[in-house]
């Protein structure tokens, strides 16, 4: 425990995020005949986790799976548990590439841009062309050399709404703490 911090203070900090399960085939696809320990997560199960996870944003999570009595069992829940963390960790390093691809998509539409504004302006100062030819082709240059600039800009500073989400979704969901309840079971 931090000091400085009442413990009322982590209290208050810490989302819980609970789903009833009835069988494991409601954490993993029951589609997917291979073991547990490369069966792929169901997506009923991944989109109830998203949208508990949008109603409250805010603190640590900690996600509570209640089973029936009959499911308890120690290294399942190991494998669950690894399974979860891998999968969450997997989705924020490649939402992270992600985001840091559509960042550099940015740079260059920024250097597009400067590079088109710049070739007008050779262009225009050194009278390469006729007048007329340079008003055409600054028709085209110059939108496009701003346009650019600033879709360049606007990536880097402010990118895709549902990736940055995202990102933060599986961001918290990484440092998730998973713990199982069981039907009959006394806390």
């Amino acid at each position: 425990m931090d000091e400085g911090l009442s413990p009322n203070e982590h209290i208050r900090d810490i989302q819980e995020i609970s789903i009833a399960i009835d069988s494991w085939d409601d954490i993993f696809s029951d589609f997917d005949p291979s073991p547990l320990e490369q069966r792929v997560l169901s997506e009923d199960f991944l989109s109830e986790l998203r949208k508990r996870y949008r109603e409250t944003q805010r603190g640590n999570y900690v996600i509570t799976i209640y089973a029936p009595l009959l499911l308890k069992d120690d290294n399942t829940e190991r494998i669950v548990i690894k399974r979860l963390k891998q999968y969450f960790k997997f989705r924020f390093l490649s939402l992270t590439r992600e985001l840091n691809h559509h960042r550099a998509k940015g740079g260059l539409f920024i250097v597009l841009g400067i590079g088109a504004l710049g070739a007008m302006s050779m262009v225009t100062f050194f009278k390469l062309l006729g007048q007329l030819q340079i008003e055409l082709l600054g028709i085209v240059l110059i939108p496009l050399g701003w346009f650019g600039i600033w879709e360049g800009f606007s990536r880097i500073i402010e990118p895709a709404p549902k990736l940055t989400q995202d990102l933060e979704l599986y961001s918290k969901l990484a440092k998730v703490t998973i713990k199982f309840k069981y039907a009959g079971q006394v806390k």
